[in-house]
């Protein structure tokens, strides 16, 4: 074989084989696409009929009681408490030529 016959046999060897990726990747696409749209449906389906997704059980519906709204108030003051706190200590770190650990360590 000639030095051209071999480059254009190994030109088509990656061309075949790409496209044998190419066409993986989209089978594999495809069915992945396939499994979110039937899961789509059943959380449609589960929303419509109002149960729950992890029990298939039917949801109640319930009010808001009076100790839900106050625990719910709570819990916004105790959040706006933390983000003062946390920006608090953030800035003395910050003076100090400090900072906080990442969530990493």
């Amino acid at each position: 074989m000639s030095a051209q016959q071999v480059k254009f046999w190994f030109q088509n060897k990656r061309t075949f084989n790409k496209g044998k990726m190419q066409r993986w990747e989209t089978q594999n696409c495809w069915v992945e696409n396939e499994k979110l749209k039937t899961e789509r449906q059943a959380i449609m389906l589960a929303m419509q009929n109002k149960t729950c997704l992890k029990c298939r059980g039917v949801m109640v519906q319930t009010q808001h009681t009076l100790e839900f709204q106050c625990l719910y108030t709570e819990n916004m003051r105790l959040k706006e408490e933390l983000l003062h706190a946390t920006a608090y200590l953030k800035e003395g770190l910050r003076r100090n030529g400090m900072s906080l650990p990442s969530a990493r360590d």
